[in-house]
Parts: C-alpha cells; sequence; structure tokens
C-alpha cells in the first residue's frame, strides 16, 4: 500500500508547495505510523483524503498537531464453494473462478481475512456483491467488531441460492467503516466470472 500512496502523495504535496508558500499551514504525513517526508499544504488535505478513500485506506487529519495519518487494513479475500468451522478449525473447500451458465442459483462463501484494521469500538464490515453491470446484486449482513485490543480478525459470509443472471465477471467486494455513522470505504476485493 505505502508503494501506491506515497508516489500520489509526493504528486499532491508538489502541488501543495505553492500554496504553503502563500501562507497555507504545512501538514506532515504519515503512513502506516511511520513519518512519511512528505509535507503539504493544509488546503490540499481534502483531495488527499478523497484519493486515501478511493485507495481502501482511512486518514486521519489533526488540525491542531498538522499531521495526516493514512492507516491501510491488510484484506484478503477468498470466494469458495464452502467456508465451514469445526470446533476451533476453519475449513476452506475449492476457490470460485467461473460458474459457465447464468440464471442458475449458485451458493458459495466468502472468507475475509483483515489485519491492521484501524483501531475503532465499533469497526463495522459488510460483504457485496457487485454484477457485472455495477449493481449489487446481493449483500451480506452488516457485523460490528470492537479492535481496540486485536486488530486482526476473520470471518466468512455464506451467499445461498444466488441467481447470477448476466455474463462477465462478479465482485465480490468488502465495505469496511470506522463507526456506524461513517461512509463506506471498499477495501477488499475479489472476483469471478460467469460464462465460458
Amino acid at each position: 500500500m505505502k508503494k501506491k500512496v506515497i508516489p500520489i502523495l509526493m504528486a499532491l504535496m508538489i502541488a501543495g508547495v505553492s500554496t504553503a508558500a502563500n501562507g497555507d499551514g504545512i501538514v506532515k504525513v504519515s503512513v502506516g505510523g511511520e513519518q512519511v517526508g512528505v509535507e503539504l499544504g493544509a488546503s490540499s488535505v481534502s483531495s488527499v483524503q478523497e484519493i486515501v478513500d478511493r485507495l481502501g485506506a482511512f486518514s486521519n487529519y489533526d488540525v491542531d498537531s498538522g499531521k495526516l495519518e493514512v492507516e491501510k487494513p491488510a484484506v484478503n479475500v477468498l470466494v469458495l464453494e464452502g467456508v465451514q468451522k469445526r470446533s476451533r478449525d476453519v475449513i476452506l473447500s475449492n476457490p470460485v473462478k467461473n460458474f459457465t451458465d447464468k440464471d442458475v442459483p449458485r451458493s458459495f462463501g466468502v472468507f475475509v481475512e483483515v489485519d491492521n484494521a484501524p483501531v475503532s469500538k465499533e469497526l463495522v464490515l459488510k460483504v457485496v456483491l457487485v454484477g457485472p453491470n455495477g449493481k449489487v446484486v446481493a449483500g451480506g449482513d452488516e457485523r460490528t467488531f470492537s479492535t481496540r485490543s486485536e486488530t486482526s480478525f476473520y470471518f466468512s459470509e455464506p451467499f445461498i441460492s444466488t441467481k447470477l443472471d448476466q455474463y462477465g465477471t462478479y465482485k465480490v467486494q468488502v465495505l469496511m467503516k470506522r463507526d456506524k455513522n461513517s461512509a463506506y470505504v471498499k477495501v477488499g476485493e475479489n472476483t469471478f466470472t460467469v460464462g465460458r
């Protein structure tokens, strides 16, 4: 993530240098807790935050200290024929890459592993299935996690008898927000196809 975020922040920082010269406040950027050798004008913070959201990360801007913190959770998304939990073991079976026919109800499981989640009392996640046309076909329930003491966890979401009525690539997306009142950010994705 750092490799993706840093060049973008560098470009925005260059644009922000001219505003800083005009009396704009200076903002220091850190990614994942590490200070990055990047400073930018305070007027460009909202633009940087918008880009950070689109990259599947979260940002916190502290006006008093002039610090912008970028946090990117590591999210793995597996689409499988089945996910079962037996006692303490999780059994994952056969990754789903494609289905040959449309208009057939399909059942599959989504296994999500999250590391380095933002610290939150009520971190909210949900899994959605997006069709080739870009519209949500099905969605799982919202799940709430407290990440104050542990920022790594996993869960599974079943999709039972889901009708896939289009040929093309379907996206399984994991959406996350820091609390109930925040906006969702897409933090992970996997795909499969319907068709030959």
